[in-house]
């Protein structure tokens, strides 16, 4: 995984803006008088995984964004304000952005650090920890989940952009491996979300037994075919029934909810990848997909990605 670094420091709002969309996705503002002094600084480390990332804007201004792409954790200077629906941030503690579209203000100046993680990986570390192979993780609030929690992961942090940044650190892959199972641990301990109550498995991450890894293989060698309960049955040889008992008792889900997770993510991957002059519609995608309902296929696609298929598609 290659490691990017980047610093830099201009005084034109364009750059500043071309330079925040990269880290920040649909990023975009708009300054309270636009002959006032003007000024921006920026710092980005990280590989796929893990980045941190530090930023100094020196200006009056309200901004939107798009909801984040990875799991983001933000400590920012006072003064500002930050919105995500009706949900007002409290920026006196870290905070974790949800995924939604996020709104923000401030007056003269607005200082942020950030650690953001890879929401796959995550994912994949709780699954293996866990021992869920079709785990999601899901988190319901911003904050941290006490006072003490609140102190696990300031430390964290202020070890990431302090000695875990150092080229001698950070340039290891072992140590920027160990770095992001810390980050990701801290993220799953300290901020509330559906794994907390999760036994872990025995030893830290088991194998799922054959049968389990047989259906999960023929649902996604089948993804775009007309497959259902009876068919995935068959091949991991298992009775439906028992089908069902087995992945709720180790998946966590029936295997038709997993079946459902896999085709919305298909049909994410091509929302994100269309082509509107090709005229790729939300109906087209979805139907590829086996949803023949779009306005389900809309309510449940909000649900896993907090937003609907037609803001995707429009990104």
């Amino acid at each position: 995984m290659p490691v990017t670094r980047m610093s830099m420091a201009s005084r034109e709002p364009d750059v500043a803006l071309a330079v925040i969309r990269g880290l920040q996705p649909g990023f975009d503002f708009a300054r309270d008088g636009d002959d006032a002094a003007f000024s921006f600084a920026v710092s980005h480390l990280g590989d796929e995984r893990l980045s941190l990332d530090r930023l100094h804007l020196v200006c009056t201004a309200r901004g939107v964004a798009d909801p984040m792409t990875t799991f983001n954790v933000c400590e920012a200077s006072p003064g500002m304000h930050l919105e995500v629906g009706r949900e007002q941030l409290d920026i006196g503690r870290p905070f974790l952005y949800p995924l939604a579209p996020i709104e923000s203000s401030w007056e003269h100046e607005a200082r942020a650090h950030s650690v953001r993680v890879d929401i796959d990986a995550v994912e994949t570390l709780a699954r293996e920890y866990f021992g869920r192979p079709g785990l999601q993780v899901r988190f319901t609030g911003s904050a941290p989940l006490d006072p003490a929690a609140e102190r696990h992961w300031r430390s964290v942090a202020t070890h990431l952009h302090g000695p875990g940044s150092e080229p001698e650190v950070f340039d290891n892959v072992l140590l920027r491996d160990a770095l992001f199972r810390t980050v990701a641990a801290a993220l799953l301990s300290d901020f509330p979300n559906d794994t907390l109550d999760l036994p872990p498995a025995h030893d830290g991450g088991v194998a799922p037994p054959a049968s389990i890894r047989r259906a999960i293989a023929y649902m996604e060698e089948h993804l775009a075919e007309p497959i259902g309960l009876v068919d995935i049955a068959a091949a991991s040889r298992l009775s439906p029934r028992g089908l069902q008992d087995a992945f709720r008792r180790i998946v966590g889900v029936s295997p038709t909810q997993y079946l459902r997770s896999l085709r919305l993510s298909a049909a994410r991957a091509d929302l994100l990848a269309a082509d509107l002059v090709h005229r790729d519609t939300v109906s087209a995608i979805a139907h590829r997909w086996g949803f023949t309902h779009v306005p389900r296929f809309a309510a449940a696609y909000r649900a896993e990605y907090g937003e609907y298929p037609h803001e995707t598609l429009a990104r």
